[in-house]
């Protein structure tokens, strides 16, 4: 987890985090492990781990270059996406992989993601339509065509969670499918000239028919899925009886904090939410 639990008055960060990403794209630089990917999976070694010492066996799979993307525990790490997959190499998800990594792996993976998909979302100008290609020493995507930039989309989002007394509001997204008996909590795109403690208030009206009183801002979380920066809040119950969107989710209730249902894993924010008001 990225944050021990406390109160709101008083967040302890945990800043053990042996990953430090590049500023940007460095042609020059040599990886010296690999993070391999293909058809959206990760690509685990015989050891069941997720880095990859050698690329031999990858060399002739390989769709694009081998790109660097920054230094984990003082090696350069970099991420390779494959075109096919050999036989005999086995693949995990990368929620499930982050489910059960600390701080560090989830640091480096999703640093590496949101870079990829930069990459692949912008490699067309939008102003002109000519190719683009990677601009040094920033991680920006420049056109061949008329030199227009474009940096990697960073999506602001909102997640909250509210409480009434001894209780918290949890509910079940209905992307997460109608038999899933996972709890989380309200969550939504901050809107064009919008601010977050007012996305907090829309977002929760919207789909629970709740109004808040004091909205607090908590911590937050990049969110790899596919380039969310999860800005976290804790708010209290102010009026209202719960009226769910029922295109966003399919249950929402009050749980006493001694007998919650259950709740996703460990390290995405909304456990940490969670747990840190508990």
């Amino acid at each position: 987890m990225l944050f021990n639990q406390g109160n709101a008055d008083n967040p302890e960060f945990i800043s053990e985090i042996d990953y430090q990403p590049l500023s940007g794209f460095q042609s020059e630089l040599t990886a010296q492990c690999w993070l391999v990917l293909y058809d959206g999976q990760i690509v685990v070694n015989d050891e069941d781990h997720y880095l990859w010492h050698s690329l031999d066996q990858f060399e002739a799979l390989m769709s694009q270059p081998v790109m660097v993307t920054g230094y984990l525990h003082e090696q350069a790490v970099g991420i390779v996406v494959l075109s096919s997959l050999a036989d005999g190499l086995q693949t995990t998800s990368i929620r499930s992989l982050l489910s059960v990594s600390d701080s560090t792996v989830y640091a480096h993976i999703s640093h590496s993601l949101q870079i990829l998909t930069s990459r692949k979302e912008h490699a067309f100008c939008g102003c002109c339509g000519h190719r683009k290609r990677e601009k040094s020493g920033e991680w920006a995507m420049v056109c061949t065509g008329c030199g227009h930039p474009t940096y990697p989309r960073i999506s602001p989002c909102v997640i909250v969670v509210v409480s009434r007394g001894e209780e918290l509001l949890l509910v079940r997204h209905i992307r997460h499918g109608q038999q899933s008996t996972m709890h989380t909590l309200v969550a939504g795109y901050v809107e064009p000239g919008e601010s977050a403690e007012a996305a907090v208030r829309r977002e929760v009206f919207e789909e629970t028919g709740l109004t808040l009183g004091d909205v607090n801002y908590c911590f937050s979380q990049s969110w790899p899925f596919p380039h969310s920066l999860m800005l976290g809040f804790h708010a209290e119950y102010k009026s209202g009886e719960l009226v769910l969107e029922e295109k966003e989710l399919c249950f929402g209730g009050w749980f006493h904090k001694d007998s919650l249902p259950e709740l996703p894993p460990e390290f995405t924010i909304s456990r940490q939410l969670v747990d840190y008001v508990l």
